[in-house]
């Protein structure tokens, strides 16, 4: 039996390849795709996530559009900007037509779907958890059928790399993150102290793309533009592929090891965003090891297959 999922994302050039490894994952079923901004306005974020699930065949996921900012602040004025570009997306140019988005938000369409669900559902959460947390304060009897949330957020024992506090999509929107890391679900977060490791040389970059491969030249020219970035503001030319993580554990478990522990999340001053730990137990497990090279492998043989 497949494992359904709902993916929650801001893409991103990480998301984008999350999305394309989801739709090419045997094991499961990508019932709908809801979008946030984050790395770029909602406006981008939603045409890109319409676009990379087209080019991907897999234009028949619905998509929903959902908050546009956090729920507590405003959006950052640069957003990912530095990294990913003006649009999200570092301008790629996509030679397929994209579908529009359903015009239920994604608030309404997460609710319904976990208030209705006969089977419990998994949530990948990819960006800010803005539509997240906004589902749970408007029906928190939703949660009883969420399976887990596996999340890309946070720094735990590591540097963040928006402050020295806090990674990006927990600094967006501290207020969200700490609604849903207080939720009580089964949480599988994977912070910048592995998803940092979830590197893709320049040599990785080049393999894919220059192969023949219809799917991998795509992922390999997402990955160019986004290593680009890094290596004009960074100084070297790879990529951490953040997001696609949390597809590639669903995939392969073994992929990351982590560690139990309660965290709580600083909402105010200059630490907002910054994950605290504190004791083990609770609900919570968080990565702490990665299998860096099993993940180059998994993703780049999994979009190598096929046309």
């Amino acid at each position: 039996m497949k494992r359904k999922i709902i993916i929650d994302c801001d893409p991103g050039h990480d998301d984008a390849v999350a999305l394309v490894l989801a739709t090419r994952a045997a094991g499961l079923e990508l019932m709908g795709v809801t979008v946030v901004a984050g790395n770029s306005g909602l406006t981008n974020t939603v045409r890109n996530a319409l676009n990379v699930l087209a080019f991907a065949g897999a234009g028949n996921v619905p998509v929903y559009a959902g908050c546009g900012k956090p729920l507590e602040r405003e959006l950052l004025n640069q957003s990912g900007g530095k990294i990913h570009g003006a649009d999200g997306l570092g301008d790629y140019r996509f030679d397929v037509t994209a579908g529009k988005p359903r015009e239920k938000h994604a608030v309404d369409y997460l609710t319904e779907t976990l208030r209705a669900a006969e089977e419990k559902i998994t949530l990948v959460c990819l960006g800010p958890l803005t539509n997240i947390a906004a589902t749970f304060k408007k029906c928190p009897e939703c949660m009883r059928n969420v399976e887990c949330l596996v999340i890309m957020g946070g720094a735990v024992r590591v540097p963040g790399n928006v402050t020295a506090s806090a990674e990006f999509n927990f600094y967006v929107d501290p207020e969200a993150a700490k609604i849903v890391m207080d939720s009580g679900c089964k949480i599988y977060l994977h912070p910048l102290d592995v998803t940092m490791k979830a590197l893709f040389s320049g040599t990785d970059i080049e393999t894919l793309k220059n192969s023949r491969c219809r799917m991998a030249n795509f992922v390999g020219s997402l990955l160019a533009l986004y290593a680009g970035t890094y290596e004009r503001e960074l100084g070297f030319y790879a990529c951490p592929v953040h997001d696609a993580l949390c597809i590639g554990v669903l995939m392969e478990p073994a992929l990351v090891e982590y560690e139990n522990a309660a965290l709580d999340i600083i909402t105010e001053g200059d630490r907002a965003g910054k994950c605290v730990a504190g004791k083990a137990g609770g609900n919570i497990w968080f990565g702490t090891k990665i299998d860096s090279r099993g993940f180059v492998g998994l993703v780049t043989d999994a979009v190598s297959g096929g046309e």
